[in-house]
């Protein structure tokens, strides 16, 4: 699946993700290129559990939380805000409005 990331630097906390509806949290191994996409709602409640400032923490810091890469076994990541392949920018705008009103 390929994926339209969204263009961020390394401070920005999970909380920015209402800024972009529909989005996903993508783990991409910097070693092999393995890449997943998971839902932000769903880190964020594990960060909490894992008493790591859930909303405030940043995605730089979710990326050095995580596990081995499947593939390779590494653990160098690059975490990143992102959109499924067949989101279009017609459906950005109605998921917007949808969570406005």
């Amino acid at each position: 699946m390929t994926w339209r990331t969204i263009r961020t630097d390394r401070d920005t906390a999970m909380s920015d993700h209402r800024r972009f509806p529909g989005r996903r949290l993508l783990l991409t191994c910097t070693q092999c290129g393995w890449t997943k996409g998971y839902a932000l709602e769903r880190v964020i409640d594990r960060l909490r559990e894992l008493r790591a400032d859930g909303h405030r923490t940043p995605i730089a810091q979710v990326a050095r939380q995580a596990r081995a890469c499947p593939r390779c076994h590494k653990t160098s990541w690059q975490a990143d805000f992102a959109w499924p392949a067949g989101t279009t920018d017609g459906e950005i705008k109605r998921l917007a409005n949808l969570y406005r009103n």
